[in-house]
């Protein structure tokens, strides 16, 4: 069981290392791998699973270390690739991953303290909250009628437990206080 321990040790030593663009790009592959699994049937017992939002994620992650075009870009394509699969108006969910990104990167610089437990739990549970509420209006929106709430509840709490296991992956390594797009 120990043999593990070290395989985790030296990936998140070679995780520090990374650049900021290959994290980008593994942080994409993410999101793209748990969208295309989200597309296979969900049902368990004939009970319908709820699917997490990992586009959110992945907004709150890259928003933590400010706005750069690259994850804006990322963002946009997967809100696109959601609208056509939730057959949604086109823009919806790009526009709902760009505020939560603008939301979540105002939020870190405002509250520009990195190692706090609020910063690193609360604050991004904050902002998938906001983002869900903003998938909840546009569907109403959309629908012109009130959208049921439970079955986004649901997507939200897998979407904050899967927040819990795979946010470190989204983290760009830019270091805050220092020279603007300074990466360490």
């Amino acid at each position: 069981m120990t043999k593990g321990i070290p395989f985790i040790g030296s990936v998140t030593r070679w995780w520090e290392g990374v650049r900021a663009r290959v994290r980008l790009a593994v942080g994409a592959g993410l999101v793209a791998v748990i969208g295309l699994t989200g597309l296979t049937p969900n049902v368990l017992f004939d009970l319908t699973l709820s699917w997490p939002y990992a586009a959110l994620i992945a907004a709150v992650g890259w928003g933590r270390s400010g706005l750069a075009f690259g994850p804006m870009t990322m963002l946009i394509l997967f809100g696109f690739a959601q609208d056509v699969t939730a057959s949604a108006p086109l823009g919806c969910y790009a526009l709902v991953n760009l505020a939560t990104y603008g939301a979540s990167a105002g939020v870190s610089q405002t509250f520009d303290i990195e190692r706090s437990r609020g910063m690193n739990y609360g604050l991004p549970v904050l902002m998938l909250i906001m983002g869900m509420v903003l998938v909840w209006l546009l569907a109403s929106f959309a629908s012109a009628h009130v959208v049921r709430v439970f079955p986004l509840i649901s997507a939200l709490l897998a979407t904050i437990f899967l927040h819990m296991l795979i946010a470190p992956v989204f983290d760009l390594g830019i270091r805050r206080g220092g020279s603007a797009g300074a990466v360490g």
